[in-house]
């Protein structure tokens, strides 16, 4: 069944009116028609099972159904990544959106190959918007703006994760093992920039504490290492807790 994104949906709505681009991808690419059945998220743990009762021009009324509210699992994933040339940096957010990670970091360093604008948040958004309605995706992710080094472990540290880092060089703990002995907080997994972080931000990674790890013994890709690094966390918390959402 088809996913749509309506963040105003709440839990005691009978019916609601879908318009702008949701609207646009009901009629127009998906090509619902009266009666059709829907599925609707807000993005915020509501899920709603819906069918179409009119359509005009501008917009359509929708009967729910049934509203479902999931609960989501503790301790989160957060994952801090650089941007990225020919779009994998989207790749990350779409791919990671779908493995469940609820916190995004976009960073830039001394060898990110381009800077953040206004637009790369709404992008960003606009992906993982489209992969919660793709995978039945209770829960939108958080985008936040892009940052350097420095103010990424201030914000992971004031927002209660525990930041740690993927590094090539070096002998290095399993990420698994860093999650076993700090099971109940919530980790924010640090990928740094083709070519990797240079000396000068490892020395200061190091300086500030943040926990190293390694992904084996082959060079991955920004985007590999992120999809890898998030995929492994999530087999660590799944074998804990096979309702882990």
């Amino acid at each position: 069944m088809p996913g749509f994104f309506v963040p105003q949906l709440t839990i005691g709505d009978a019916s609601i009116v879908i318009s702008g681009e949701e609207f646009h991808h009901i009629t127009h690419v998906f090509r619902k028609k009266i009666n059709d059945e829907i599925l609707l998220t807000n993005g915020k743990g509501l899920l709603a099972k819906a069918k179409i009762k009119d359509i005009n021009k501008m917009e359509s009324k929708v009967l729910i159904s049934e509203i479902k509210e999931e609960k989501q699992s503790t301790p989160t994933i957060a994952v801090a990544f650089p941007l990225l040339k020919n779009k994998h940096d989207s790749l990350i957010v779409e791919k990671l959106t779908e493995l469940g990670v609820k916190d995004f970091f976009p960073i830039v360093t001394k060898r990110t190959v381009r800077q953040g604008t206004k637009k790369t948040i709404e992008k960003f958004k606009k992906v993982a918007i489209s992969a919660i309605k793709q995978c039945d995706n209770a829960f939108l992710p958080k985008i936040h703006e892009v940052s350097t080094l420095n103010k990424l472990i201030e914000r992971t540290n004031n927002s209660g994760f525990q930041p740690v880092v993927a590094l090539e060089i070096g002998k290095h703990d399993l990420l698994t093992r860093i999650a076993q002995n700090y099971s109940e907080k919530p980790i924010c997994i640090i990928i740094g920039p083709e070519g990797g972080f240079d000396n000068d931000e490892i020395d200061f990674l190091l300086e500030k504490r943040v926990l190293t790890f390694t992904l084996g013994n082959h060079i991955l890709r920004a985007e590999t290492a992120a999809i890898t690094a998030a995929s492994q966390l999530l087999g660590y918390y799944l074998n804990k807790n096979p309702e882990y959402y």
